[in-house]
C-alpha cells in the first residue's frame, strides 16, 4: 500500500495504538500530558475536529493548514516521541511505546468525513469506556458541545450540521461502521 503524505489542505484520520496491546496513558496526567504535547505539536499545523484517546489507542480527525510547510510528519514525530519519552521516565520502562510511527488515511469525502466525526466521538462509549460520550473528558464531544475554548473546531463542526442541537442529536446517532469502513485504519 503506497504511503499517504500529509498535505496542506487536506483531511486524515490519523491513528496509533500501543505496541503489544500495553496501555498508552495509565492516569489522567498521562491522557493531559499527550494532550498537552497534541496542542504544542499539532495545533500549529492543523485543526483538529475530532478525537478520542482510550487506554490503548487514540484517533484525531484534522484537517493540514493550508499555510503548514516544512515537514509535515515533523510534528507527529515530537509528539509521539516526546509522549513516549516522557511515559518511559515516568514509568521507568524503556523502548517503543507506539505500534506505529504515524498512521493516517486521508479523507476525501464529506459524507465520511461527518461520519468519521461521528465516529471518533462514538468511541469511548463504544469501547465501554462511558454510558454517555459527554460523560468521558478525553474526547472531543465534550469540547465540540461546549461554549468555551477549546482545541476543536467546533464552529466548524457545528456548521457541517446545521445547529448546536442537530451536532448533539448526530453525534449520539450510533455510526454504521460498514459504510466507513474504507476509511477505518487497519489495526
Amino acid at each position: 500500500m503506497k504511503t499517504t503524505l500529509l498535505e496542506p489542505g487536506k483531511y486524515y484520520h490519523v491513528y496509533n495504538r500501543a505496541k503489544n496491546g500495553d496501555p498508552l496513558f495509565e492516569s489522567e496526567e498521562a491522557y493531559r500530558f499527550f494532550l498537552k504535547l497534541y496542542q504544542a505539536h499539532i495545533c500549529p499545523i492543523a485543526e483538529t475536529y475530532a478525537y478520542c484517546l482510550l487506554s490503548d489507542h487514540l484517533h484525531f480527525l484534522i484537517r493540514i493548514r493550508d499555510d503548514a510547510g516544512g515537514s509535515l510528519y515533523k510534528p507527529f514525530a515530537l509528539l509521539f516521541n516526546g509522549y513516549s519519552k516522557g511515559y518511559n521516565k515516568h514509568n521507568e520502562k524503556e523502548g517503543k511505546l507506539f505500534k506505529f510511527k504515524l498512521k493516517r488515511k486521508e479523507i476525501r469525502s464529506t459524507t465520511y468525513f461527518l461520519e468519521m466525526i461521528r465516529y471518533v466521538n462514538q468511541k469511548p462509549w463504544r469501547h465501554g469506556a462511558t454510558e454517555h460520550p459527554a460523560n468521558y473528558r478525553f474526547s472531543s464531544f465534550r469540547a465540540t458541545m461546549t461554549t468555551g475554548p477549546t482545541m476543536v473546531a467546533k464552529e466548524q463542526v457545528q456548521g457541517y450540521f446545521g445547529s448546536h442541537e442537530n451536532l448533539e442529536t448526530n453525534l449520539l446517532t450510533q455510526v454504521d461502521e460498514t459504510t466507513i469502513r474504507p476509511f477505518m485504519l487497519e489495526e
